[in-house]
């Protein structure tokens, strides 16, 4: 019997809806690989807090997570403050993997310390952080 080819495969590639769906309504960063941070430059961070989270214990659980986690090997932050839904931040990083690497614990400890305050579970972030070089 003959082997049957296919002129157009069923799996993979370009097709319409394939892709990473935003995680909000409106979707705050794309994601497109994030530019290069220039060592030691300041950044401005901004991060949208989800609808649903309690703002109530916010402030709270910033400052716990920024003692705990605000300094780390070529990582910084310099400035914090809570504007309703919104977290922003002013840091500095060796490079862009450090940025990363310290947003990464600073989202993690905020999100714990956010979650165990209003006795939840779940995620506190919208999107991704919106990154702008100062």
């Amino acid at each position: 019997m003959a082997k049957r080819t296919r002129k157009h495969p069923t799996w993979g590639g370009r097709r319409p809806g394939a892709g990473r769906k935003p995680k909000g309504d409106k979707p705050m960063v794309s994601h497109a690989r994030r530019a290069k941070v220039r060592p030691g430059a300041r950044v401005r961070i901004r991060w949208q807090l989800d609808p649903r989270i309690e703002i109530k214990g916010a402030r709270a659980a910033l400052a716990s997570a920024l003692k705990a986690g605000s300094e780390g090997t070529g990582f910084r932050v310099a400035k914090a403050s809570l504007r309703g839904r919104v977290a922003e931040f002013t840091v500095s990083a060796r490079d862009s993997e450090r940025l990363a690497r310290g947003m990464q614990g600073l989202a993690i400890r905020f999100a714990r310390a956010l979650n165990r305050t209003a006795g939840r579970r779940g995620r506190v972030f919208t999107d991704r952080y919106e990154v702008r070089e100062d």
